[in-house]
């Protein structure tokens, strides 16, 4: 009968709609489940942030401190520098040659072994020799100048002189402006054209033909006098060779 029917028909909706009910129910189940996650991982998120923060003070406070002692340190190396510069320009003495050897290196990934890393590494040797008290006294590769320091009592006038930097048969001479002059104790540095300093005499000079002053293996730089005569110089040979490190090894860089 027609009763019979609708009877049918309602008892099928209460049923299809009791499985929406539950449907829903468990939809909220998962959405309530995700944002549980999400605020847990949002927290730890900010947990590492809050971290690495703490982290990146620290390091930043012993990167302050290891600055002051290097300053420090380097107005102690000034200070006896000058010291030994006066004692050897009051004993007529010419300064002894200065060498070292210069490590650096570069560390990545072996692909043929994931637990192992290689390290390309470059050791410059170099070499200043001297044969007056105004004479090359820094090459600064980070920089890109040449130091050329006066270690007498008084002015040295640079007129007529010359540096040079010697690369295999390659030889680009700079010739200094004739009011180029040095005050006693004073460094005059000499850029290349490529490190984007300004040309500021006369304590800063650029030598614009040049690319860099040191972009070759094998390195010569050569200072004369007014008469031609080579006053300093110095020499640097670069090898590079690759080392395999086990991990943990942190060696990057070193100075001997």
């Amino acid at each position: 009968s027609e009763i019979e029917e609708l009877k049918l028909t309602i008892d099928a909706m209460l049923a299809k709609e009791k499985k929406l009910q539950e449907r829903i129910k468990r939809l909220e189940e998962l959405l309530k489940k995700a944002e549980d996650d999400a605020r847990e991982k949002d927290a730890q998120h900010q947990a590492d942030i809050d971290k690495l923060d703490k982290q990146m003070k620290a390091l930043l406070k012993d990167y302050s401190d290891l600055m002051d002692v290097k300053v420090t340190l380097d107005m102690e190396i000034a200070a006896y520098r000058k010291l030994l510069q006066a004692e050897e320009v009051r004993l007529n003495l010419t300064p002894s040659p200065k060498s070292g050897r210069v490590r650096s290196a570069l560390s990545f990934n072996d692909g043929d072994a994931p637990s192992r890393k290689r390290q390309r590494v470059m050791e410059e040797s170099f070499t200043t020799e001297t044969n007056s008290h105004v004479s090359i006294d820094e090459v600064s590769i980070e920089h890109d100048y040449v130091g050329i320091t006066n270690m007498t009592e008084k002015d040295q006038t640079m007129k007529g002189w010359t540096i040079a930097k010697v690369s295999g048969e390659e030889t680009l001479e700079y010739k200094f402006p004739a009011k180029a002059v040095i005050g006693p104790g004073q460094t005059l540095k000499v850029y290349s054209g490529g490190a984007g300093a300004t040309h500021n005499p006369p304590l800063s000079l650029v030598f614009k033909k040049l690319d860099a002053w040191s972009n070759t293996m094998d390195l010569e730089i050569v200072l004369r006098n007014s008469d031609g005569v080579v006053v300093s110089s110095y020499k640097a040979k670069a090898e590079t060779s690759t080392e395999y490190l086990e991990e943990g090894d942190q060696r990057a860089c070193s100075v001997m």
